[in-house]
């Protein structure tokens, strides 16, 4: 079992290799990405997600082949140092099926199309996979939801799990992402938040992947933003936070923890 229920919400970091994420500190060169790594699992990292292309409004898409002369170098070296699931975060199949085969556990697919070719490749290497609603735009645009973003959302899901089935691949191994900031105005991605456990109900892991993205940024800052959104997401459900800030993340899991009695003083 891939994303196996725990007590706690797991969190999951972001390691960008790449120039041009949006969030400056994420970004690592490769003769950096171990000891990145290995700093993310000291300070509470659960999960490792590597990016090697950016997404951010702006950004420049590059080819499979560039994003795996990115990638797959430090992929080897952070598999041989660390022993936490890794996450590749990528829209190419090609890239995908590559980093399977180099040490990878987790695809992470940011195409937002629920691509039957991801599933047969989460399958085929009885893996993970995250599939994340984008509504087919970018993250600079903003969809038009006539029947709730909330509705669109859970159709897309449930269309997600029938393509998994079909492949083969295992349910508890299949993790639901919203997409908050990708197609959405910083109004539904409120809703998003504050609706968070109407997304529980296809029996999946489900993750908040809301780190540092511009509806943070509505209280005036990011970090506070972030660990008060991923706190609402918790509370509905988020068995996966996606994070930058690792440290402030698992103290606030900790912290969510003994609040519900889940683990012990001391």
């Amino acid at each position: 079992m891939i994303f196996e229920e725990k007590s706690k919400a797991l969190v999951m970091a972001v390691i960008n290799l790449t120039p041009d994420s949006f969030y400056e500190d994420s970004r690592v060169t490769d003769d950096r990405a171990v000891e990145a790594a290995l700093k993310a699992v000291a300070d509470g990292a659960d999960i490792l997600d590597l990016g090697a292309q950016s997404t951010a409004p702006g950004s420049t898409e590059i080819t499979a082949e560039e994003e795996l002369a990115r990638l797959i170098t430090p992929l080897k070296e952070i598999r041989k140092a660390v022993s936490v699931p890794i996450s590749v975060d990528t829209f190419y199949p090609l890239v995908a099926g590559q980093a399977l085969e180099n040490g990878a556990d987790i695809i992470n697919d940011v195409s937002g199309k629920a691509d039957p070719e991801m599933a047969q490749l989460a399958a085929k290497h009885n893996t993970g996979w995250v599939v994340m609603h984008t509504g087919n735009l970018h993250s600079s645009q903003e969809g038009k939801y006539e029947n709730g973003v909330i509705n669109d959302i859970n159709l897309f899901f449930e269309k997600a799990i029938n393509t998994a089935e079909a492949a083969g691949l295992k349910r508890e191994n299949l993790c639901l992402d919203p997409g908050i900031g990708f197609g959405k105005s910083r109004e539904d991605d409120l809703e998003i938040v504050s609706r968070f456990a109407e997304f529980q109900k296809h029996g999946c892991v489900t993750m908040a992947a809301l780190s540092r993205k511009r509806v943070t940024r509505l209280c005036g800052d990011a970090l506070t933003g972030t660990i008060t959104l991923n706190t609402a997401c918790i509370l509905g459900g988020a068995g996966i936070i996606r994070v930058h800030d690792v440290d402030k993340a698992a103290a606030q899991v900790k912290m969510l923890s003994l609040i519900k009695g889940d683990k012990a003083l001391g």
